[in-house]
């Protein structure tokens, strides 16, 4: 999406040296960028998010007729079949999870005193995705952000008892965390794996703090409507349970704050201390229960994966990949009479870019020496759903490829003077990102909005956990234009547009910038492909230590 981007830069001292490693006769010829077009990355688009395609939901009838549309342009491209069974497909299973509104109940319990939450106004809950019905009941202890990270000193579990319990966290992750350190800890998952391993049985997640108000509890209602997935295995397993936390919701602020009535510290006053690093936990004088009630589905939604097979005798075993994800959120509740979900910048743009890079690629008189996968993947909405899948069972040894570039929602808005690359901190590919600012004139700015997780909410982060240097691209907040806010323009397209049927191909769309972000990407991914070394991890890096590399 437009808002998952940026990085943080490498000091200005060593750009000299970065871009030194680099020959500049790996930069992309400018016959090469040349093919990426205004009109090539509309009229994917356009068919993209055509009402016909219905908001391409996961799993739908609306997202195979944009599955076998980016099969067939491959196909037309002369890229080579890299899914299953010598086709362009990679079947994903998924147990599709529909939660029952009226089975889904929060309570506290004060001095012997219930009170009942109000669903949809005090709190929201998904199904969950191994039980049709579950619940739990315990006292509540509150946990700051339920963060356990050694590496920087912070421990929200130390001297709290939560076995058998019910933990109260903070949403997101402490200020102090670098970028993607406090991605990876704001992830669920982490958490509810953290809590679990600390003996707790279910969870209350605080939707306070600064996104919470940037973002209304109305939208993230909206949301909870949806559906929820998850990919299985092949024992028909889901991906990402933690059978151990028995029942989750999500409390607005208003609602928390009851949580903290006679506690050692008001809501507000731990929200205080949290932004100032100065959280502690202790048990609420509550107990609290939890009830989540769902039916189960099973769909299917393919991947679509391409294949340009490199010239190097050696180097075409090794693998670039362009990723984006062709899904989006199909037909839901109105909005402004639309129902719709087209999806136009999240993410036709991204699949329209790649088809466009894979074009450009193609039409080379000889291929860059590394082979390139195009990979369209399913279920990104649904939380990285089919490129975890990928990742987890590529269709290409994961330890031959050599790093992801993946774009979700390129630049749309505004004409801009600096690059943002999430991720490429953390590797080599930094390197080529400094390279390619600096042939186009551009500069490379970090995060300017780390609170917002963006690097673990979009494809790339699948790679990552499996270890393979990823990054995403985009525009940062300096414009051209020195009339235009790039930040105004940014949140308010995400507090306006984003996940609404509005995102569509009426709404103001700046080509000229579409062009200028793919063209980065195709250039970054062009200079992974002929440099001989392959991207690595730094060293002594964050997710090097969390996830390890794969070596050929």
């Amino acid at each position: 999406m437009l808002m998952r981007r940026l990085l943080c830069a490498v000091p200005l001292c060593l750009l000299a040296a970065a871009v030194a490693q680099i020959s500049p006769s790996i930069y992309p010829p400018k016959e090469l960028v040349d093919q990426i077009r205004a009109e090539g990355i509309r009229a994917d688009m356009r068919f993209l998010a055509d009402d016909l395609l219905e908001g391409r939901g996961t799993g739908t009838r609306g997202y195979m007729l944009a599955a076998k549309y980016l099969a067939t342009q491959f196909e037309a491209m002369g890229l080579e079949p890299a899914g299953e069974n010598n086709s362009y497909f990679q079947k994903v299973r998924f147990r599709r999870v529909e939660r029952l509104g009226d089975q889904c109940a929060v309570s506290i319990t004060r001095a012997g005193k219930e009170q009942a939450l109000v669903f949809e106004k005090d709190f929201v809950a998904d199904g969950d995705s191994l039980r049709t019905d579950t619940s739990v009941a315990a006292p509540v202890v509150f946990v700051g952000y339920g963060i356990s990270a050694p590496e920087f000193h912070h421990d929200d579990f130390a001297g709290v008892d939560v076995k058998g319990k019910i933990v109260a966290e903070l949403w997101g992750a402490p200020d102090s965390f670098p970028s993607a350190p406090r991605a990876y800890y704001s992830s669920g998952v982490v958490r509810a794996r953290m809590a679990a391993a600390h003996g707790a049985v279910g969870g209350l997640l605080i939707f306070a703090g600064p996104y919470a108000e940037r973002t209304p509890f109305l939208r993230l209602v909206r949301f909870f409507r949806e559906p929820n997935m998850r990919w299985l295995n092949s024992k028909g397993e889901p991906n990402d349970a933690v059978p151990e936390m028995r029942a989750l919701a999500v409390l607005n602020q208003t609602a928390a704050a009851q949580l903290f009535e006679g506690a050692p510290e008001s809501l507000s006053q731990a929200l205080d201390n949290a932004a100032h690093g100065k959280s502690r936990s202790f048990p609420l004088p509550i107990s609290a229960a939890i009830r989540q009630g769902a039916k189960f589905e099973e769909v299917e939604s393919p991947n679509v994966v391409g294949r340009l097979p490199g010239s190097d005798s050696t180097l075409k075993n090794e693998y670039v990949v362009f990723s984006a994800h062709a899904d989006h959120l199909g037909i839901g509740e109105s909005v402004k009479g639309e129902t719709i979900y087209h999806g136009a910048v999240d993410n036709a743009s991204g699949t329209a870019a790649v088809l466009g890079i894979a074009r450009a690629l193609k039409s080379l008189p000889t291929a860059p020496r590394r082979s390139i996968l195009f990979l369209i993947v399913t279920g990104e909405e649904e939380g990285l759903l089919g490129s975890d899948e990928f990742a987890h069972n590529p269709t290409v040894p994961i330890d031959r490829i050599a790093a992801d570039i993946n774009l979700d929602g390129i630049s749309l808005f505004y004409d801009f003077r600096d690059l943002v690359a999430l991720g490429a901190e953390h590797s080599s590919l930094h390197e080529e990102v400094e390279d390619v600012a600096a042939h186009m004139g551009l500069e490379v700015s970090p995060d300017p909005l780390p609170e917002e997780v963006f690097f673990i909410r979009s494809d790339q982060y699948s790679f990552v956990k499996q270890g393979v240097p990823s990054v995403a691209i985009s525009e940062g907040f300096k414009t051209v234009n020195p009339k235009l806010d790039g930040k105004e323009i940014a949140l308010k397209w995400e507090a306006t547009m984003y996940h609404t049927p509005q995102d569509d191909m009426n709404q103001p769309l700046n080509f000229v910038a579409a062009v200028k972000c793919t063209r980065a990407n195709l250039a970054v991914g062009y200079e992974v492909a002929q440099e001989e070394r392959r991207p690595r991890w730094n060293d002594g890096d964050f997710f090097l230590a969390k996830f390890g590399t794969k070596k050929p």
